[in-house]
């Protein structure tokens, strides 16, 4: 028998192959049914022992299970075995009469042969194909975590970012937006300062234009003329050259957001709720032919008449309530400053832009003074028309002039400074410092909102990996009983040809 050679049946054919050789009828799908049947009963009545549970558990039972279920009721049931040798117990008797059945014209070899096809095709695929699916969303899920991580440490940059050109540390962001407007005078103080270096810059200017244009500086210059000789004063002493007597400033604007806005909610009165009734609501309405009473209110031709002859029309008396200068700028003769009067130079827009404008004006003046001294050419001339100019415009020289363009530039770039910038916007729009502390606001909220998403992502990885852990557990059992079904399919099929070694072929070999 070992000289033979082996049968090698492909799994796809091997129903097939069984049916043609007659090993099994072709309708055997009919004789199953009751056989079915009798088992799905017959497991509700079996005694505890884990060798049945191990068989009961996974893929349908098949005839070789009953076979082995048998065996195990031999030893369970042996009480019930009478002195003939039959058992008296049910469970033995209905368990030998499924055997029976599937024993009768072979029908468990094309069950057995059906659910190997069955397995191999479709049921080990389909959960190899739901772990994957699992191992997918899982790396889904790690993609969206990374991503979420990623969109956290973005906008916590961008809060640090915000806090480090406005100058705070982020600790107590409403707190700390809050004393911002206090820094503006420290910031107005350096302002002046750095515009008082550019004194000696702004007299040779002065010097310069004065002696090639005949006119002041201070007339291109008005802002930073002012504030190199008196200062940020008022735009009342700046416009009218006076100090005022009294400075009546807006009322300080109240900033109202983070504990405060909430107190604020918290403390507005709540009215109820007035419902009225126009059903019940009585007017007064005159009867036809009557007139309404308007009330007397004492007017008539003759007292207009008087009133207008009482009307005092004395312009002169007037003039002394009104100052007017020589360049014909209002001052209010009571010396109190009003509105904008009452801002700082540096404090009202429209000044603050003036002295930009200015400094615009010095250092493009400069470099076109030092590109002039570095060319060679019309020297003569140029030293010719010197000879009668003030002091400082003949002994500046290159080194000054590009000291003074420094100088210049120092306090351009010290307007152009992003934390500088957000100062002036606050002063100038109060309600920015709202939004700009809404916008923190909505970047911690987000931040929230992404923490929120990466714990949904963790559990719910936690739970496909669970769920992966059950599928692959259900599939390595599937797997060895298939394998072992296909053992005693080869073992029953060599045994009804003499001992050929039976070989399934196909995906069966690559579980």
């Amino acid at each position: 028998m070992e000289n033979q050679l082996p049968i090698d049946i492909h799994l796809t054919k091997l129903l097939d192959w069984i049916i043609d050789r007659r090993q099994c009828p072709r309708d055997w799908q009919k004789s199953v049914i009751p056989v079915r049947n009798k088992i799905n009963h017959a497991i509700q009545d079996m005694p505890e022992h884990p060798e049945i549970t191990s068989l009961l558990s996974g893929s349908s039972i098949h005839y070789f299970n009953c076979l082995k279920i048998v065996e195990i009721l031999k030893e369970t049931e042996k009480e019930s075995k009478n002195i003939f040798g039959m058992y008296s117990s049910q469970r033995m008797k209905d368990w030998n009469s499924i055997v029976g059945q599937y024993q009768k014209e072979n029908i468990y070899l094309g069950e057995a042969a059906s659910i190997l096809q069955r397995n191999v095709a479709y049921e080990i695929p389909a959960l190899k194909k739901q772990i994957n699916k699992c191992q997918q969303q899982q790396k889904e899920c790690d993609d969206k975590f990374s991503s979420l991580e990623k969109s956290i440490n973005e906008v916590n940059y961008q809060i640090k970012q915000n806090c480090s050109e406005l100058g705070i540390k982020g600790e107590n962001i409403a707190k700390e937006l809050k004393q911002l407007p206090e820094e503006l005078i420290n910031t107005f103080l350096q302002i002046v300062d750095k515009c008082s270096a550019l004194k000696n810059t702004f007299e040779y200017y002065n010097d310069y234009i004065e002696y090639f244009f005949k006119r002041k500086a201070i007339d291109s210059m008005p802002i930073l003329a002012h504030l190199i000789n008196k200062g940020n004063t008022t735009v009342f002493e700046w416009r009218t050259g006076i100090e005022p007597k009294i400075i009546e400033k807006p009322d300080p604007f109240t900033f109202n957001f983070g504990d405060d806005e909430q107190k604020v909610q918290e403390d507005t009165i709540d009215f109820g709720d007035f419902d009225i009734d126009s059903s019940n609501v009585q007017l007064d309405i005159p009867a036809d032919g009557e007139e309404i009473d308007w009330g007397d209110f004492g007017v008539s031709v003759e007292n207009v008449e008087e009133n207008f002859q009482s009307i005092d029309f004395d312009i002169e008396s007037l003039k002394n309530e009104i100052i007017v200068e020589n360049s014909g700028v209002y001052i209010p003769s009571d010396g109190i400053a009003k509105e904008t009067d009452a801002y700082l130079v540096l404090e009202w827009t429209e000044t603050r832009n003036m002295l930009l404008n200015d400094l615009t004006k010095l250092v493009t003046f400069l470099k076109q003074k030092l590109n002039e001294m570095k060319s060679d050419s019309d020297s003569l001339v140029i030293s010719t028309i010197m000879q009668d100019a003030p002091k400082t415009v003949q002994s500046c020289t290159e080194k000054d002039l590009s000291k003074s363009i420094e100088l210049t530039r120092d306090v351009l770039n010290f307007f152009k400074s992003k934390k500088i910038e957000q100062l002036f916007r606050i002063n100038d729009s109060p309600h920015y410092l709202k939004r700009i502390y809404d916008q923190f606001v909505n970047k911690r909220k987000s931040i929230e909102r992404f923490i929120n998403n990466q714990e949904l992502m963790k559990r719910r990885q936690k739970e496909l990996t669970v769920e992966e852990n059950c599928i692959r557990e259900k599939l390595d059992l599937i797997i060895k009983k298939t394998k072992e079904l296909q053992t005693f399919m080869c073992k029953d099929l060599s045994k009804r040809y003499n001992g050929v070694r039976i070989n399934l072929m196909g995906e069966i070999n690559l579980l």
